[in-house]
């Protein structure tokens, strides 16, 4: 037991380790060479807690040549208003379109379908977002700039949360989330996350994804999957990190979405999903073995325990300072609760992000947005209900 707790607590240090590398000449400026036309697609469904910030972030950009196109379900969505009132505003940035319902793939994949015939030749970028994230003025332009001087086709980021609610669920939540946020930018690692994307149109439209999203749940996963098989580099750069604003209804809900989320990996990325459960049950074994052979008095376990919770303080102290800088004293007492908890939290969110890694493995059926659907395969999804609002 000694040899394993001291190799986990290796693997501890060198995460604190990581935490603070990340931190290195960051946050770097944003500074394109030019400023090509964008077109930023986004598919809504519903007016939750975080789509007026969204909006508003969306229009104050610091970028002079980009348009929205927004794609909805149907016509009546509560989200169409809000949209409605920035179009009234901006009539020549600001287009609606409406998809209908999905038939066997996802709503969003519908949505984001219905969208793609509005692009034009003069529409240079793509730029694909989510509807919850909260982003600073110069999100454009930091997608953009790693297209421009060749060094990725596909530019992602990440997503940093911020709690809405003062629920335990929440806060274990945004624990679970964290340890992705600063993770080493590798090529292995980096993924075409939904909410924040950019690549040029050539290249989205050289990867055929207006036919290869049919019938996917996962428009992010396939679309990461197309790329990496065309050979085409997915960069990730630390300074695109948007706030998503949570709140929860309590540990179901949050067990759905990580559960729904592994499921979506184990499909389109078996590999990744293994080494993720894999990573994910070390630690969570690593804590349980320290906590039961303190309780149970063996010195060893006790000073690995305490150096443990020691490495996840110091892990937060580095976050702290990764909000401040990206997002200044607000950003840092915005996330203030967060930051002082989760070092006690660290162990029982490790634990629980395991479980439901685990809980996945055979899992087929997700209720995502009122669809139940069941996944069959990366481009095989049947819809089984659909909840009446």
């Amino acid at each position: 037991m000694a040899t394993f707790l001291v190799i986990w607590l290796s693997t501890q240090l060198v995460s604190v380790a990581a935490v603070f590398a990340f931190l290195i000449g960051f946050p770097r400026p944003a500074t394109p060479a030019r400023e090509p036309k964008v077109a930023v697609i986004v598919a809504v469904k519903g007016h939750g807690t975080e789509l007026d910030g969204f909006l508003a972030g969306l229009f104050a950009q610091d970028y002079a040549d980009y348009r929205v196109i927004f794609a909805v379900e149907a016509a009546d969505d509560a989200a169409v208003p809000a949209i409605e009132a920035w179009r009234r505003r901006l009539s020549d940035r600001v287009t609606l379109v409406v998809a209908g319902l999905a038939i066997d793939e996802g709503q969003k994949t519908t949505n984001l379908r219905a969208a793609l015939p509005l692009l034009t030749p003069a529409d240079e970028v793509l730029v694909l977002a989510d509807a919850d994230i909260w982003m600073e003025r110069d999100w454009i332009k930091r997608l953009v700039a790693p297209l421009l001087d060749d060094s990725a086709d596909v530019v992602s980021g990440f997503t940093w949360l911020v709690l809405h609610d003062r629920k335990l669920s929440s806060l274990v939540l945004a624990s679970m989330s964290a340890g992705l946020v600063t993770i080493p930018r590798m090529p292995l690692l980096n993924a075409a996350w939904g909410g924040s994307t950019a690549l040029y149109r050539r290249t989205f439209e050289k990867l055929g994804m207006a036919q290869e999203w049919r019938g996917t749940l996962s428009d992010d996963l396939h679309l990461t999957n197309v790329a990496q098989r065309a050979g085409c580099r997915i960069v990730a750069p630390r300074e695109v990190l948007p706030r998503t604003i949570i709140e929860t209804q309590g540990f179901g809900e949050v067990a759905d979405q990580a559960r729904r989320w592994y499921m979506l990996v184990r499909v389109h990325m078996p590999a990744t999903y293994a080494l993720t459960v894999a990573a994910l049950t070390f630690g969570a074994v690593g804590w349980a073995t320290a906590m039961i052979g303190a309780a149970a008095g063996d010195p060893t376990a006790l000073r690995v325990l305490a150096a443990g919770f020691a490495c996840a303080v110091w892990r937060d102290i580095g976050r702290a300072i990764l909000v401040a800088r990206l997002f200044g004293p607000a950003g840092l007492a915005e996330n203030l609760r967060f930051l002082l908890a989760d070092p006690v939290l660290a162990p029982f969110a490790m634990m629980f992000n395991a479980g439901c890694g685990w809980s996945a493995l055979t899992m087929r059926r997700t209720t995502w947005a009122g669809v139940t659907y069941e996944l069959l395969a990366p481009q095989r999804v049947r819809i089984v209900s659909r909840r009446s609002e």
